[in-house]
């Protein structure tokens, strides 16, 4: 039985402790959150302890904790986390600058704790399957990530919230390094960015792009994958893949790829207990996270 907890419990550490709750040979011990009304009320929920002060959950003899608190707070509980022994799933991104990030990874090395990064997307079934079908005729990839301003984000903009999750996609799919970052952003209904168009070149060749904002009323999630045999556009909401297959004479023909539906979060926190369980390396490192956080500021810093 491997035990574990939640510190945060806004919309993301409310369906940690959720999914916690259903999977099978994991006990929930508690949540903490400052809020005592939200916390008691997801704790109810979850039929588990409520904590406002998160050092008394780390303090119950847990095998592993999902941080989900503001991104500014990430170095503090995250360091708490492994001064106590505690493998660590902390939300996306890793924290809010390079050098916190690289604070909590000392850290955790340090007390030989595991730390996965939760950058979610990467377990949305539809990524494997277009990753699969990336190769040496891939020409550019273009990612859509839009939708309404987030309330619960008030510390970071949405290069760092938002469009990292593309910045990490990107870089998984094509199995390659970002060669030369250009990125434009524009501030409008807040006090950090909310629109920005991103453009890479990858070491690889592959051109890409990224158009992120919190200005559209209704979310938007997809991608195009440009190649000279074919096309693919994926949807990660829907999860479903299209490609279309270029013929000799320029015509194209059409098929929905087989997708098997899943809950990318469910995935990530089975991969995540797997990994406390079994003793083995998480996909996702605070060395990898911290690659694509790296890549956000440059996008910020070339503005």
């Amino acid at each position: 039985m491997i035990k574990v907890g939640v510190i945060g419990t806004g919309s993301m550490g409310r369906n940690h402790a959720r999914v916690y709750s259903q999977l099978p040979d994991v006990s929930l011990v508690g949540v903490a959150d400052v809020n005592r009304n939200l916390v008691q009320s997801v704790a109810k929920e979850y039929n588990t302890a409520a904590f406002t002060e998160y050092p008394e959950l780390l303090k119950q003899g847990l095998d592993a904790v999902s941080i989900a608190v503001p991104t500014s707070l990430h170095k503090k509980v995250a360091i708490d986390a492994a001064e106590n022994g505690v493998d660590i799933l902390l939300e996306k991104p890793i924290s809010d600058t390079i050098s916190n990030a690289r604070k909590i990874i000392e850290a955790c090395e340090k007390n030989k704790v595991k730390l996965m990064v939760g950058h979610i997307e990467r377990f949305n079934p539809i990524v494997d399957v277009i990753k699969s079908r990336i190769d040496e005729n891939t020409i550019s990839i273009n990612i859509r990530r839009l939708g309404p301003l987030p309330p619960r984000v008030a510390d970071v903009g949405v290069v760092v919230d938002l469009a990292i999750h593309d910045i990490d996609i990107i870089r998984y799919i094509t199995n390659s390094e970002f060669k030369k970052v250009y990125g434009l952003t524009s501030t409008n209904l807040s006090n950090h960015e909310d629109t920005a168009i991103l453009s890479f070149e990858m070491e690889n060749g592959i051109l890409a792009n990224i158009n992120a904002n919190w200005l559209t009323p209704f979310k938007v999630r997809e991608i195009d994958i440009a190649g000279k045999r074919n096309f693919i556009r994926g949807y990660f909401i829907e999860q479903k893949v299209i490609e279309y297959a270029k013929h000799e004479d320029n015509s194209y023909t059409t098929q929905e790829i087989p997708v098997k539906y899943a809950e990318p979060l469910k995935i990530e926190l089975e991969k995540f207990v797997e990994c406390v369980r079994q003793g083995k390396e998480p996909p996702i490192s605070g060395h990898e996270a911290l690659k694509a956080l790296e890549i956000a500021v440059r996008c910020l810093r070339s503005r």
